[in-house]
């Protein structure tokens, strides 16, 4: 009975996609980018992605190691997580890594 209880009752905070929540920057090896790329995930699964030129509206979801990006035009963008960089694979193969902002 005890263990039904901690099962149900107590969130489980490893499993819990909200722990992702936050604003990731892109990161570019090589050449630096012209256009920084911010990637917002909010805790109610509503995101954003944000460059200079426009915002695109999103809700996401996380599955293990992997996060999905659903896009309103029905699109599904894919990427894995670890720790608290994220690496996305664009349409065209293009790669895009970003990491977490913490606040200080």
């Amino acid at each position: 009975m005890i263990l039904l209880f901690l099962f149900v009752f107590i969130p489980h905070g490893c499993d819990s996609a909200k722990r992702y929540a936050g604003t990731y920057v892109s990161v570019s090896e090589g050449e630096p980018s012209q256009m920084e790329t911010i990637l917002e995930l909010k805790e109610d699964d509503n995101g954003v992605w944000r460059t200079n030129e426009k915002e695109v509206p999103f809700r996401w979801s996380v599955k293990g190691k992997e996060i999905r990006l659903h896009t309103k035009e029905g699109g599904v963008i894919t990427g894995k997580i670890s720790d608290d960089t994220i690496t996305v694979t664009l349409p065209g193969d293009k790669v895009m890594t970003f990491k977490k902002r913490h606040a200080y």
